[in-house]
């Protein structure tokens, strides 16, 4: 059987909003916003030409705050790797920029305070919010034979592509590994998932409720009749792009074999929450997991079984359009995890994995401040896993790290600037140009992922059911008669009053 067509992904991410003070005692002058105000006074400052919280952008994708006061950014439909992670990295670029601006009026107005936005998944009050992967999969798939496997493969899934997090307390596998490896560190009390312990559920129609591994409301932003949208809730929010490539780049091909009738049921677990919920808890995947038919393996075992055979289906069909210029991570990235997490020898893998980058800091800021104990170290700890999940230029410590060769890229700079600006090669790019022209000319408009529609002068919507179409000829229509509006037309619309630009979707 010939692989399965090109299909789009994206990302969704939610970050933690928190304005600190940088000088003086707390108590001596103005208070800094509350998260509630600071996430307001971010938005604020939104790119120029919107009125509303809720923004869909010349990128393609879309920038709103969430309940709970989370800013959250996704982004455009993608059909590659690279593009993803682009795209990703321009949605925190484009965040970390509204924040500047909101700091210059911090300053303004006499505040000394720094405006941090935190890609991450927990805070201290044991709340969590996530990182949601979309996958575009055929209506008639048969989604009782697939959410199984899924299910099995996500909960195994954060042994390559986890974040990482300290813990309070030991380890649950943290036994000293063979000699020179680094599983002797069993005092470092960390483990792979920060959002693994928070997931209730392999299926809900709930995000906040009850988090699931996958969310089954049926919102294709698609042709209905013809796909569905599979819609991942239980990711880690990764920082590193090669783990975050990684972690698109194994589940795309995982999807591309299952389609094409490749055989995972002897995979499946049997309780695939309860193996999830022990890489909240362990270091080093070494637990167990246990088959539908019983067999014994641990977490380790499965998704390596996984890889093998994700790699073979790969192997034997012409190489997808998505892992353009991104196969290495499933050929060499991936087994370079599973050989680490064997020898519990992290040095092969600890550039390019964000856990392994994380521990890596760990056990340099242990070995540096050996005399700390108790309460001291656990809040030096605290802090380097904030930093290495803060946006802020002065205090985040991706940006250093990229700088010093210390975490690796996969995207140049320039693909990074260009994501800001330039959509995918999908409907989005129909979207991102008629977006552009309504923001040029100052025209009011409503947005949806698969609609287009010029309020002022009104005209009838478009509709995009297709998320591969970046042609079609109703839309380019309506962006060439937004480009082509006069004055007169702009008076028209002051008279009747610009609205809230960029429509929920």
């Amino acid at each position: 059987m010939s692989a399965p067509g090109p299909r789009v992904t994206g990302l969704e991410t939610e970050f933690a909003v928190l304005c600190a003070p940088t000088g003086g005692a707390r108590g001596e002058g103005p208070e800094p916003p509350d998260v509630e105000a600071a996430a307001a006074l971010l938005f604020r400052h939104r790119p120029a030409g919107y009125r509303s919280n809720n923004l869909f952008l010349p990128n393609g994708g879309r920038l709103y705050l969430d309940v709970g006061s989370h800013p959250e950014y996704a982004t455009a439909e993608c059909l590659a790797v690279r593009d993803l992670v682009a795209q990703d990295q321009a949605g925190k670029a484009i965040l970390a920029a509204m924040a500047a601006r909101a700091e210059e009026e911090l300053r303004a107005r006499g505040l000394s305070a720094r405006l941090h936005l935190l890609a991450n998944n927990t805070d201290s009050a044991g709340h969590t919010y996530g990182c949601h992967e979309s996958y575009s999969v055929p209506r008639d798939l048969d989604e009782e034979a697939v959410l199984p496997v899924l299910a099995s493969f996500l909960a195994t899934r954060p042994l390559l592509v986890g974040s990482g997090t300290p813990l309070a307390g030991p380890a649950a596998d943290g036994r000293p590994g063979p000699a020179g490896a680094d599983g002797q560190d069993e005092d470092l009390s960390w483990a792979l998932s920060p959002r693994a312990p928070h997931l209730r559920a392999l299926t809900s129609a709930d995000t906040t409720g009850r988090r699931a591994l996958i969310n089954t409301r049926d919102e294709p932003h698609a042709d209905p009749a013809r796909l569905r949208r599979l819609h991942v809730t239980c990711a880690d929010t990764t920082i590193a792009e090669p783990t975050t490539a990684l972690r698109s780049a194994l589940t795309l091909a995982l999807l591309d074999a299952l389609e094409s009738g490749q055989g995972f049921s002897d995979l499946i677990l049997a309780d695939p929450l309860e193996t999830l919920a022990s890489l909240g808890t362990s270091s080093w995947g070494r637990v167990p997991a246990r088959t539908l038919d019983g067999r014994r393996l641990s977490a380790v075992d499965i998704q390596e079984a996984f890889l093998e055979r994700i790699l073979d289906f790969v192997q034997r069909h012409d190489p997808p359009a998505a892992l353009e210029g991104a196969g290495h991570l499933l050929s060499d990235l991936a087994p370079r995890v599973i050989t680490a997490l064997r020898r519990r020898e992290t040095s092969g893998i600890e550039t390019e994995i964000d856990w392994a980058i994380k521990r890596r800091l760990l056990r340099a800021q242990r070995e540096r401040h050996g005399g700390l104990g108790g309460e001291a170290l656990e809040a030096l700890r605290s802090r380097i896993d904030l930093a290495y999940h803060d946006l802020h230029p002065q205090t985040g410590l991706a940006g250093r790290l990229e700088a010093q060769g210390a975490m690796a890229r996969l995207c140049t700079p320039r693909e990074r600037e260009r994501a800001q600006q330039a959509p995918p090669a999908t409907r989005a790019q129909l979207r991102g140009a008629f977006i552009r022209a309504c923001l040029d000319k100052g025209a009011d408009f409503s947005v949806t992922w698969e609609g287009l529609r010029l309020d002022s002068p009104p005209t009838t919507p478009v509709d995009l059911p297709d998320p591969l179409t970046a042609r079609d000829p109703q839309a380019e229509s309506l962006i060439e008669k937004v480009r082509s509006l006069r004055p007169e037309n702009m008076r028209q619309i002051d008279l009747v009053g610009r609205g809230g630009l960029g429509a929920p979707g």
